[in-house]
């Protein structure tokens, strides 16, 4: 067998020489002769044919591999044993070496041939791996057996596993409210912790909201979330018979008027100063004066400018229309088609989409804030979702004289139209492109 191993006089510490010439165990010099020489660290006497050196009295075997000095304790005190454990670790690629010392299986020095210790890898791999089988077949079984059978024993936990289940079966919800659900669900477990839904009464569902509200640091608007997500949880549950009834379902909700009048009053729109800043900002990345001007002139969210491609540019063969396929959303009402601003149809067109192909949603959404607050001071509620309501407002002002406007702009903004939905989009698949483009158009910043 032909293995790597150490020139004589190459130093482990300040990197290893390797040579690739033959090496067979029975040419090792008798134990006889190692057991002569001093291995201890305190003088630092290393013996780099052997590679081998002891702390205190136990032997460690020392090795370079990519660069990187590494060492693995023998677990002997006796040099023979040492020597002997020591060949086994010559015969193993590095790589492999290494990348099986887990932490679970720790008595790799034990083998005395190189095939023993192939099959005992191959042994404990196989019990990893069946080891993450059983557990997925656990947590299958679990929510599977018991979806729609009456528990006596349903505690928060069990239920967020089927609610959660159910509406990522249902395909109704997207990430975000996933993670707006499992964050009450965390909130509901960590103040009742293993307690039985069953058992709990309108008065543990008030301690519940009182706890939330003595903590500070939340909006009544915050709270009233949490609460309505805790009676459709114990809705979905009742429906379904896993509770006899929902005991959170008489709970009241907080006062919203002043936290809606504040709010009023904090968020404000940008301002025609704040807009020519924005537009003639020197950014150090342009392609930032791209995104800032298709946010202004079309309110899309933050997501739907990152998840734009190429294919998303489509000119309309009737009216020659080029306009912005929005095919991700956050809701139904968000899946439109927004006409492109005469203003900034050349730049779209001589622009290659994805924008920024290789940032997440979070990092985009980082990005933007970070570049915007460069150019207008930070508060007053001004943020990336202001263009929405910028744009809003100058579609408002624009075709206030307009009937349906206000239906027209909240198609293009993606925006849900009430009760007028079911005509509009259900019969009538919306308004013209042609009408839309107007109203865009009709904005000038």
């Amino acid at each position: 067998m032909t293995v790597n191993h150490l020139v004589t006089g190459s130093n482990p510490v300040s990197g290893a020489i390797f040579s690739n010439k033959p090496l067979r165990i029975d040419d090792l010099a008798p134990y006889t002769t190692y057991s002569n020489i001093d291995y201890d660290t305190k003088p630092k006497n290393y013996d780099t044919i052997t590679r081998l050196y002891k702390v205190g009295e136990t032997f460690y075997y020392r090795r370079r591999i990519k660069r990187k000095l590494f060492r693995i304790s023998l677990r002997t005190k006796n040099i023979k044993i040492a020597l002997k454990r020591k060949k086994i670790l010559d015969l193993i690629n590095g790589e492999d070496m290494f990348q099986i010392d887990t932490g679970d299986f720790k008595l790799l020095f034990e083998y005395d041939t190189e095939e023993e210790l192939r099959i005992a890898l191959e042994q404990a791999k196989e019990i990893q791996i069946q080891a993450q089988i059983q557990r997925f077949k656990e947590v299958k079984n679990h929510i599977e057996s018991s979806e729609y059978k009456p528990s006596e024993n349903l505690t928060f936990e069990l239920l967020r596993d089927k609610f959660v289940a159910r509406k990522k079966a249902d395909n109704l919800v997207n990430g975000e409210s996933i993670g707006a659900y499992n964050t009450t669900f965390k909130m509901l477990m960590e103040f009742f912790k293993e307690a039985l839904i069953e058992e709990l009464t309108v008065e543990d569902f008030e301690a519940w909201k009182d706890s939330m509200i003595k903590e500070g640091g939340r909006k009544n608007r915050t709270i009233n979330k949490h609460i309505n997500y805790a009676k459709n949880f114990l809705k979905f549950a009742e429906e379904r018979q896993l509770i006899s009834h929902n005991t959170a379902q008489p709970l009241t909700l907080l006062d919203e008027k002043e936290d809606k009048q504040k709010r009023k009053q904090e968020i404000e729109n940008f301002s025609h100063e704040d807009i020519n800043k924005i537009l003639n900002y020197k950014y150090k990345e342009p392609i930032m004066n791209k995104i800032m001007k298709i946010a202004l002139y079309t309110a899309m969210r933050q997501n739907e400018i990152n998840s734009l491609t190429q294919e998303d540019i489509i000119k309309d063969e009737e009216t020659d229309i080029y306009y912005f396929n929005i095919t991700k959303s956050k809701s139904v009402a968000g899946i439109r088609k927004v006409p492109i601003h005469k203003d900034i149809l050349d730049m779209v067109l001589n622009t290659s989409f994805p924008l920024v192909p290789s940032l997440t949603k979070n990092a985009f959404g980082k990005k933007c804030r970070y570049q915007l607050y460069k150019v207008i001071n930070q508060g007053h509620g001004k943020n990336f979702h202001t263009f929405r309501g910028t744009f809003i407002e100058k579609a408002i002002e624009a075709n206030k004289d307009k009937p349906n406007a206000i239906f027209m702009i909240q198609e293009i903004v993606g925006h849900a139209k009430g009760e007028i939905a079911i005509t509009l989009d259900t019969y009538g698949k919306g308004f013209e492109l042609s009408t839309l483009k107007e109203i865009v158009d009709s904005i000038s910043f």
